[in-house]
């Protein structure tokens, strides 16, 4: 795809009040403020001792109008309306399920290390899930060849494609560790799939198995998982997103059929005749 094909496909962004101005109209706006700040203190504090006094109103000023400037656009930035994206949404429910549904006897996560390399704390537990494995049925032509995407895994192996999804029965799925480690603010917050033959009895301190997390989209996995199952890994997390957009889809379905409906003129025609019906019973 093309520059210019995914700027048309990215969403028109409207200018500001105060970007569609021209120069001549911020020059009159600022000259307002100076009018305003030089009449307010005038009438309030009787007016200016020396030409220092003046800059301090002028400062403080500046600095009030522009705090206020900064909350409102602030405001308008964390509340105004976002693009679904299956990741991110997938990323709320999974921290609202995890933290809702954890047990309280579990504590803190740790990684056992190697020989060479000491336990580590990944951090405290503040939420917790079982996850099950998705697998899907290998794609085959007429005479049974399997048929790929064109993509590769870590290890340089073919993607193939899938017809349907199905839960691995082969392997008991993942626990999802939705860890906190740090204090208060600069406290971070990752989540940590393992498999659950990799890690302890999920009672108290939970051990992992394994030296350390490996990153593939927003969970780490263990190394060892990662290394082992790379293929199934990236496959899993491209069904979970799939899977995860169907009720969006579903709703943008309606959506559109309503749409459809409501401005096709006979079915609007049809809607008002028995509406006119069923206000005369």
């Amino acid at each position: 795809m093309t520059d210019q094909e995914n700027n048309q496909l990215k969403p028109i962004q409207k200018k500001g009040l105060f970007e569609r101005m021209g120069m001549f109209q911020k020059i009159l706006i600022g000259l307002l403020i100076v009018i305003v700040l030089l009449v307010s203190v005038f009438t309030f504090f009787g007016g200016f001792g020396n030409v220092y006094q003046f800059m301090f109103y002028l400062i403080v000023f500046v600095g009030v109008v522009g705090g206020i400037y900064i909350i409102i656009k602030a405001v308008g930035i964390i509340f105004q309306p976002r693009y679904y994206s299956p990741t991110d949404d997938m990323r709320n429910k999974l921290t609202m399920l995890s933290q809702n549904f954890k047990p309280n006897n579990v504590k803190n996560l740790f990684f056992m290390g190697s020989e060479r390399r000491q336990r580590v704390l990944a951090g405290e537990i503040i939420g917790m899930l079982g996850l099950p494995n998705y697998v899907g049925k290998i794609k085959q032509d007429k005479k049974g060849n399997i048929e790929y995407t064109g993509l590769t895994d870590f290890e340089g192996k073919k993607i193939p494609k899938f017809e349907s999804i199905e839960i691995n029965s082969e392997k008991n799925g993942d626990t999802l560790f939705y860890v906190r480690k740090g204090w208060f603010i600069f406290a971070k917050k990752f989540f940590i799939r393992c498999a659950m033959e990799l890690h302890s009895e999920l009672h108290g301190d939970v051990e992992i198995m394994d030296i350390n997390p490996v990153p593939y989209g927003f969970y780490f996995y263990p190394y060892k998982q990662m290394q082992k199952d790379s293929a199934l890994i990236m496959v899993q997390n491209q069904l979970e997103t799939i899977l995860n957009t169907h009720a969006h889809q579903h709703d943008l379905i309606s959506q559109s059929v309503d749409s459809a409906i409501y401005f096709n003129p006979y079915m609007r025609m049809s809607i008002k005749q028995q509406a006119e019906l069923g206000g005369d019973e």
